[in-house]
């Protein structure tokens, strides 16, 4: 009988199910040594043929590490900088957040990160469906048809074409985005709507950056000064173990520069307003019992074997993790109804705390000092950049800029409260302060591609490498006329045929009923994201601001990853919750104080009904071992 052959959609469907768990899962695994030490090039270059984390070292060689500036450091910096550092964030056995009961800050990075890994590696491995060019076009901006048809038309052009020869060009001669060609334009208002969505992921840190002492630094005239006066500034460490070296004392290495004074201050004062909260738990009349509260504390310090025994039991008994924890006593006191909520947040708050100290240790007092070490090597390679820079562009005047952008950004974010309501900023907003600084950042391009020829090349030889790795070889049309970048699965084609003919009838069979079902989801999502882009489009035209939530599925697919992340049950013998529940949801909103958090800093859900993803979990189990050989015989890692 002859194999049953993928139709273009449902390979396109199978590759999105297998990239998108296979990114998620490697940014997962990262949190454990053994990954680390199995990584493959460059953190662990001989053990190439048996990476453990094969598609991040795809982007890695095709992306990362031919980046100017990147490219030069030497293989010490991945071999012992940077996989020292992770091996020492792993080691100290950052909590997780099954057991705080809400999604943290590394879990939200997490999830955006590995769906930004799952959509680059889409593009790179099965590239980008070649279409016929559209002629001289003309696009309204103002037209939410017209930008969404630019978008497509730009990255023909970029990838196939000479649009990044022209663009290199124009940027030179002008900071004017109108003296751009009418395809960049539009495709400019694309993006701008499209990428407004990353804007709240902000930290506290611009509010303690010295950006007064950074322009001063920066107006030096010698780039060598300039640079000099910038590490020092960052890294010198000022007190007294710098002093005491002289006479013998502890090594240089010692103290804090103000980079990690910086990050110490931060989590220094999240660990105070935690431990406050500790206190108010431990004085209560109705707390657990000092005996219970030391368990729980001492819950951080355990193994991560110990700890994933507990979590293990209380996932598949199900029971809270408190309950778990307790039950390896041997008389296990039981709880009343709110001696166990005041038990799962002392947990949390005491995890949040061991958390914030242990990445002090790991960042700002490790020995040696490989976070300052990392930065001084990474300095070093880019000092040909950063010098060809500061002649090409007025730094001090950028820093302003961005610290300008910055305050509207934090002042937008802030959530009003009106009629005891509050009204989160919408997405016109942001799309309004991307249009209110777009100029600063034209003008930097502009200046930089004047005045820095040999900064120019760099980058533009840059630019070019990374759009050839977009070229399908193999021409396939597409399988949505109106969405051409949703053709199959271009050069990955065969290698996914190949995994579906090894199946058994009935595997396969089980594995295309999982596909068509995600094919169907798929399509919502895009009919969605098309949806709300000419809808925000519409709105900027008509200076409405109402939009609650912004285009792109890369929002969906995020928002999917933090709603499927297990957490405790609520209760001593209740079910597992997971991201999308509203106590999780609620928990997450609560601040180092305690107090409910009054800032839009939080991803916006997406209000889809169909957002939710149908079952694949037979496809990633039957599919995703080969899939990972795949990626490893491609021959880059």
């Amino acid at each position: 009988m002859a194999s049953q052959q993928l139709t273009p959609t449902q390979a396109h469907a199978l590759f999105d199910i297998l990239t998108h768990h296979e990114s998620y899962a490697e940014i997962q695994a990262l949190k454990e040594a053994k990954t680390i030490a199995t990584f493959g090039a460059p953190v662990e270059p001989e053990n190439r043929d048996a990476s453990s984390s094969p598609l991040i070292e795809v982007l890695l060689q095709r992306f990362i590490l031919v980046l100017p500036g990147i490219r030069d450091v030497t293989p010490e910096f991945w071999t012992r900088n940077i996989k020292g550092l992770a091996t020492a964030l792993d080691d100290v056995n950052l909590s997780e957040s099954y057991d705080k009961g809400s999604i943290g800050i590394r879990k939200t990075l997490s999830t955006a990160i590995a769906a930004m890994v799952e959509y680059v590696s889409r593009g790179t491995l099965g590239g980008y469906p070649k279409a016929e060019p559209q002629g001289d076009r003309q696009y309204d901006t103002s037209k939410p048809d017209d930008v969404i048809a630019a978008w497509d038309d730009f990255l023909q052009q970029i990838i196939y074409g000479d649009m990044l020869n022209k663009m290199f060009a124009n940027a030179a001669e002008t900071d004017q985005l109108s003296d751009h060609e009418p395809v960049v334009q539009a495709a400019h208002e694309y993006a701008i709507v499209m990428w407004q969505s990353i804007l709240p992921l902000v930290t506290r840190a611009h509010n303690l950056a010295p950006y007064f002492l950074i322009r001063q630094t920066l107006k030096v005239g010698n780039a060598a000064s300039m640079l000099s006066g910038m590490v020092k500034l960052v890294l010198a460490k000022m007190n007294m173990s710098t002093v005491t070296t002289w006479f013998g004392g502890q090594g240089s290495d010692a103290g804090m520069n103000l980079l990690q004074q910086i990050i110490s201050t931060i989590l220094s004062s999240d660990s105070s307003e935690l431990k406050k909260r500790a206190v108010t738990i431990e004085k209560d009349k109705e707390a657990p019992s000092k005996e219970i509260l030391d368990k729980l504390r001492a819950y951080g310090a355990m193994q991560a074997e110990e700890q994933r025994k507990c979590r293990t039991e209380s996932e598949v008994m199900p029971k809270s993790i408190v309950n778990a924890i307790l039950s390896q006593s041997t008389n296990p006191e039981s709880l009343s109804k709110k001696q166990h909520k005041l038990a799962l947040d002392y947990l949390a708050i005491q995890l949040a705390i061991r958390d914030r100290e242990q990445l002090i240790n790991v960042l700002c007092n490790h020995q040696p000092d490989l976070l300052t070490l990392s930065i001084r090597k990474m300095v070093g390679a880019y000092e040909p950049i950063i010098r060809a820079l500061h002649q090409a562009y007025d730094l001090s005047g950028g820093i302003s800029d961005l610290e300008a952008f910055m305050t509207d950004f934090i002042n937008i974010s802030k959530v009003e409260t009106k009629n005891g309501q509050c009204k989160a900023p919408s997405v016109e907003d942001y799309v309004n302060l991307l249009h209110k600084h777009q100029r600063s950042s034209h003008r930097f391009v502009h200046q930089v591609l004047k005045n820095g020829k040999e900064l120019s090349q760099w980058y533009h030889e840059y630019a070019d490498h990374a759009a050839k790795q977009y070229r399908q070889e193999i021409t396939q049309k597409s399988t949505d006329e109106e969405h051409p970048g949703n053709a199959a699965a271009g050069d990955f084609s065969p290698q996914l045929q190949s995994l579906i003919s090894a199946l058994s009838e009935e595997d396969k069979s089980r594995v295309l009923q999982e596909v068509d079902k995600h094919t169907a989801y798929l399509s919502s999502l895009t009919e969605t994201s098309n949806t709300r882009m000419k809808t925000v489009v519409r709105h900027i035209s008509e200076d409405k601001s109402e939009t609650s939530v912004g285009p792109g599925m890369y929002l969906s697919r995020w928002q999917t990853l933090m709603d499927e992340t297990p957490i405790t049950p609520a209760t001593p013998e209740g079910l597992v919750r997971h991201g999308k529940d509203d106590s999780v949801k609620d928990a997450t909103r609560v601040d180092t104080d305690g107090a409910k958090k009054g800032t839009a800093e939080t991803v916006a859900e997406v209000e889809d009904p169909q957002r939710t993803p149908p079952d694949v979990s037979s496809t990633v189990r039957l599919l995703v071992p080969g899939f990972r050989d795949a990626l490893r015989s491609l021959g880059v890692n």
